[in-house]
């Protein structure tokens, strides 16, 4: 019998490379854990800043669903969320307004809650919309606050840090 020199290769190989051979064996080191990102974010988070994530994470909800007549009581309730988190927003100032000049702030602030009452003005015409069905209308509705949301948050919105 004679055996070809590839399979006595491979049969020799554990014996030859002891390391190879445990290295298949071992199992692999435990992960290191993930970093607290989200958690740390949260407590980086101003008032202002949680109250307006309440309005975003429902507002994102309600893009999806709002052209759908069988969603609109859920809509109502999302709707009903963004307005009361706007609501308590009211009470809080961007944390831009801190990188101004004293004696600009009471105008950006002034400006800050009149953009507030605007969407707020413009989620109850939103809501009478959905409430009486016209889902087709609530939905360009919608697209409307996504651009007043864009050119409010370039506005009030201080800019991200890398």
């Amino acid at each position: 019998m004679k055996l070809s020199p590839v399979p006595l290769v491979v049969l020799a190989l554990p014996l030859l490379c002891p390391r190879l051979s445990m290295a298949q064996t071992q199992a692999a080191p435990p992960a290191a854990p993930a970093p607290a990102a989200p958690q740390q974010d949260e407590e980086k988070k101003t008032e202002l800043g949680k109250r307006m994530d309440r309005v975003g994470k429902a507002f994102r909800k309600l893009r999806k669903q709002v052209a759908d007549p069988a969603q609109n009581e859920s809509s109502l309730q999302l709707i009903a969320t963004m307005q009361a988190a706007a609501k308590e927003a009211l009470q809080f100032n961007p944390a831009k307004a801190d990188d101004l000049p004293a004696d600009q702030r009471p105008k950006f602030d002034e400006d800050f809650r009149a953009g507030v009452n605007q969407l707020l003005d413009k989620l109850s015409a939103l809501k009478d919309t959905v409430a009486a069905g016209k889902n087709d209308e609530a939905a360009k509705m919608v697209a409307d606050i996504i651009d007043f949301e864009k050119k409010e948050h370039k506005e009030f919105r201080r800019p991200e840090k890398d």
